[in-house]
């Protein structure tokens, strides 16, 4: 089974944003929010995050990686979040 690529220190702010935006979408849906403007700056984060380099390096190599290298940051992106969250 092919393995992530190694994550690029400027990954993981980008994919914080989108885990983030992504729970304020889900959150202004179950509360009765603008989930119009949530859905924009989730949309306007993940194009930031797919713009990174690193995911046509993982389509391209010898070894096709992309699903690994996308649930390798996904998951370090959500282990900040919470640790985030919990220390405030």
């Amino acid at each position: 089974m092919p393995k992530s690529l190694p994550l690029p220190d400027d990954l993981l702010p980008l994919h914080v944003a989108v885990v983030e935006a992504d729970r304020n979408m889900i959150e202004a849906r179950e509360q009765g929010g603008d989930v119009d403007a949530a859905r924009d700056v989730y949309v306007q984060q993940m194009l930031a995050l797919r713009a990174h380099p690193i995911w046509e390096q993982a389509r391209t190599a010898t070894e096709p990686c992309y699903a690994q290298t996308w649930q390798a940051s996904l998951d370090k992106a959500k282990v900040a979040l919470d640790n985030e969250l919990a220390a405030a």
